[in-house]
């Protein structure tokens, strides 16, 4: 139980460095694991032990995949091609009510900082068309900017949950697509019950259809070979790949934009995230955690865990990257073991990210608005329950 002990104080200090002082999560993650560490093993094993961990074949390929991810995200932004698939995706659509759902959903499949204020506008014009008033407007365009993303195979987290649980991609998005269904459903009702004359016009843009070509060929690639060939990490990296290749031949962007979209503090952050969770998880491999965790779960039933731990991390960190890195590297080790656990651990831990008081997403969209964050809640809490419940609902079949 010492060790156990010990490990509780560590996430604790990683909480207060992360939310009170404002340290950068990856720094936090990589001290606090680094220190628990020097704690509970041989002085001596510790630098065989740091290397081994870089050196792993999955730790390269979560790197790899990382900056991949943001140098896409980047250069997709840079190039304003996802300026160019935004408007020809409202041109193709042209139901106020769709566009509503789709734009969020579409840029939140990428990652972008700040992009919850590009479908803001969207969302606020066709909003006050349909009657939604402020909270409502902040609900929909946040919820909708993660609802595809739950279960996206280019989702870093999602990635790095496969990772660190050692099952298949293809089993934990199953496990997952009914609850993402369920979740695109909650705030849908908000859209159907408003006015019958809309009056939104759509300004015609010139936009090709060629800008969406690199983002669909990332994610339709990384699905193919990573959850029907079952290629795993590997068809992540490929399907990222392709995307980003094809973003340099259909925009030909100057040496300096690639340079710019390469150097990213984000990249260094979400690395070091990463090497922190395998590191943690191998760490308390070679503990009595595992073991206590189990005697623990005896007191407190596992589901609980499974649902209050990870929805905890998520709301404190507003990060899902470290959420889940906690989450599966600590106690869920000794309780999590059937996909649907696994779903529901993550699920817990994206759903209270989501909700977070401090996620960007959701204060960039209030502040835009010229309202309160927790103007929200109202529509945001019952949406979250339900997602976790029909999270937990999967659990028993």
């Amino acid at each position: 139980m010492e060790q156990l002990a010990i490990l509780i104080g560590t996430l604790i200090a990683i909480l207060i460095a992360i939310v009170i002082f404002k340290i950068n999560i990856g720094i936090s993650l990589f001290l606090g694991t680094l220190f628990f560490g020097l704690m509970t093993q041989p002085l001596h094993n510790m630098p065989s032990t740091l290397f081994s961990t870089l050196t792993n074949e999955t730790t390269i390929l979560l790197i790899v995949i990382s900056i991949e991810i943001v140098f896409f995200v980047n250069i997709y932004s840079t190039t304003k091609m996802i300026d160019e698939a935004q408007s020809y995706i409202m041109t193709k659509v042209r139901k106020p009510k769709l566009i509503a759902v789709t734009i969020p959903s579409f840029l939140g499949l990428l990652p972008i900082a700040g992009g919850a204020l590009l479908s803001a506008p969207f969302v606020d014009k066709i909003g006050n068309d349909l009657g939604l008033n402020k909270g409502e407007k902040v609900f929909i365009n946040v919820w909708y900017r993660h609802t595809l993303l739950f279960a996206c195979p280019i989702n870093d987290a999602l990635v790095l949950t496969v990772a660190l649980t050692s099952i298949k991609l293809s089993d934990l998005i199953s496990g997952l697509l009914p609850s993402m269904f369920i979740m695109f459903t909650c705030g849908y009702p908000l859209l159907m019950k408003r006015k019958r004359h809309i009056t939104t016009e759509f300004v015609e843009q010139h936009s090709s259809g060629m800008s969406l070509v690199p983002f669909l060929s990332a994610v339709i690639v990384a699905t193919i070979l990573s959850v029907v060939l079952n290629m795993g990490l590997y068809g992540i990296v490929l399907g990222t790949a392709t995307g980003i290749i094809g973003v340099l031949l259909i925009s030909k962007p100057k040496g300096a934009s690639i340079l710019r979209s390469f150097m990213d503090k984000r990249t260094l952050t979400i690395t070091l995230v990463l090497y922190s969770a395998m590191l943690l998880r191998g760490l308390i491999i070679n503990t009595s955690i595992p073991a206590s965790i189990n005697t623990f779960s005896l007191v407190l039933p596992p589901l609980i865990i499974e649902i209050l731990l990870p929805f905890f991390l998520g709301y404190m960190l507003a990060s899902i990257s470290g959420a889940i890195a906690l989450s599966f590297a600590t106690f869920a080790s000794g309780i999590a073991s059937t996909i649907h656990d696994v779903a529901l651990i993550y699920g817990s831990a994206f759903i209270g990210y989501t909700v977070s008081p401090f996620h960007l997403c959701l204060v960039f969209t209030a502040e835009y608005l010229k309202t309160n964050v927790m103007s929200a809640y109202k529509y945001m809490l019952p949406a979250a329950t339900v997602t976790i419940a029909s999270l937990i609902a999967l659990t028993f079949v």
